[in-house]
């Protein structure tokens, strides 16, 4: 029996290939220098990023996780959503900004004798995407099942993106609006940038649908190399379009004014890293866990074409990949 808390750092994922649950305990340190041995990262948002120092071992055996630590965060009521969404939607029609994504917090009233069961029924659930659950003795105890690859492949072959943008209900039978697909041009046009300043693109596939829980997207997917090392790329990279905006530092500055709350790992990116290799995904679809609720963020992305109820609304829909988990538990 492994038992864990609030208090522990650790990180436990689904690794992809072996289709086993893996378990590191170590201890959260900065990354400051380049990686030098395989090793899990997260980063937060438009900031630091923390590398666990342990050995990733198989999960054979039963896991209890107790005692989260305590995170009050406001939660963003819906009038104040809509009034930020409409704001930015003046900024996006006055020219100021092209695109910014602004995001919300919802707070789930949720208690469990065991965490890790929430880990356990994200990866029933969910065949596709990243599932972690890890623990920060300072940042928290966070859970997600993420849609976005940021960036994964090699030096040795070519390493992999996607453009992923623009939302809608999986469950409607919706037409893809110039709104969406505007918004997903965007990304696109950014990470061909982006390429092209560090390397070259030897692969651009067609705009296609992709689905993530109950929502769909577009996705284009790019294979490419560089001429820097990918972590000193990644520094060009992140945050895209598809999680801050167009211009990004006047985005960021509305995001910082805008939001109540601090996105922390929301955004960041997350996943495994070695000296020439990673797999590493857009912290999405994810939630704090603190004690007695779960902090569920969400975010779209904001352009002139916006509705401001209907970007509401893709947000409650989006909340439901992991709300609509924990109310079965």
């Amino acid at each position: 029996m492994i038992y864990l808390n609030g208090k522990d750092s650790f990180v436990i994922y689904h690794d992809k290939n072996s289709k086993t649950n893996q378990l590191i305990i170590g201890k959260w340190t900065l990354l400051k220098t380049k990686i030098h041995k395989s090793s899990f990262v997260f980063n937060l948002f438009n900031n630091q990023s923390y590398i666990i120092n342990g050995e990733s071992t198989t999960i054979n055996e039963n896991v209890i996780i107790k005692n989260p630590s305590n995170f009050n965060i406001l939660q963003t009521k819906k009038e104040e959503y809509l009034e930020s969404v409409n704001r930015v939607i003046k900024y996006c029609k006055e020219g100021i900004l092209e695109k910014c994504i602004l995001s919300r917090a919802i707070n789930q009233e949720f208690n469990s004798e065991n965490y890790y069961t929430i880990f356990q029924k994200l990866c029933k659930k969910y065949k596709q995407g990243f599932k972690y659950l890890l623990n920060h003795p300072k940042f928290g105890m966070w859970v997600g099942v993420s849609p976005e690859i940021l960036i994964s492949g090699n030096t040795e072959k070519d390493f992999h993106t996607q453009a992923l943008a623009g939302s809608l209900s999986n469950k409607k039978n919706e037409k893809w609006t110039l709104k969406e697909k505007e918004e997903h041009q965007y990304v696109v046009d950014f990470i061909k940038e982006k390429i092209s300043q560090n390397g070259n693109i030897h692969f651009e596939s067609r705009t296609y649908e992709k689905t993530a829980g109950a929502v769909k997207h577009l996705n284009k997917d790019f294979k490419f190399s560089l001429k820097i090392d990918y972590f000193s790329f990644l520094n060009y990279f992140h945050p895209t379009p598809a999680i801050a905006g167009i211009p990004l530092n006047k985005s960021l500055e509305i995001i910082n004014a805008m939001e109540l709350h601090n996105r922390s790992l929301y955004c960041g990116y997350i996943g495994l890293v070695d000296q020439n290799s990673c797999d590493l995904y857009v912290n999405l679809r994810c939630a704090r866990i603190s004690s007695k609720e779960l902090q569920v963020f969400v975010g779209g992305g904001i352009t002139s074409k916006s509705i401001a109820e209907n970007e509401y609304l893709e947000t409650e829909i989006k909340s439901q990949t992991l709300l609509s988990v924990i109310k079965k538990l």
